[in-house]
């Protein structure tokens, strides 16, 4: 049994797909923001994917399990975390326990 999870960029429709990283995938996500290349991008969804992506992989970049990108939700995910780069908010939905949680920015949910 995996530990799965995805990373929705809804302005782009890209879905971000982990086998084995939901535990961690909230925490991993704000280390990734906040570094200086995500913030530089935290207004450009393809350029943020991309960042975002390379910093899940860079352990496994040449696994052939693991990872994925995809245009859908998975249906045995217990998190989804969406970015809009447009609001700039997340939204984390542990889907097992049926919690959603709204981040005003990302900022906000990096100091959360």
């Amino acid at each position: 049994m995996g530990s799965r999870a995805q990373i929705l960029i809804e302005d782009e429709g890209v879905y971000l797909y982990t086998h084995w990283g939901a535990d961690n995938l909230k925490e991993d996500l704000k280390a990734i923001l906040d570094t200086s290349k995500a913030r530089n991008r935290w207004n450009d969804p393809e350029y943020l994917a991309r960042i975002i992506f390379s910093e899940m992989i860079k352990n496994d970049i040449n696994g052939e399990t693991g990872f994925g990108i995809g245009s859908s939700e998975h249906g045995d995910i217990q998190l989804l975390i969406i970015l809009n780069v447009k609001d700039n908010t997340i939204i984390i939905k542990n889907i097992f326990s049926n919690r959603n949680k709204k981040y005003s920015s990302f900022q906000n949910f990096i100091d959360n």
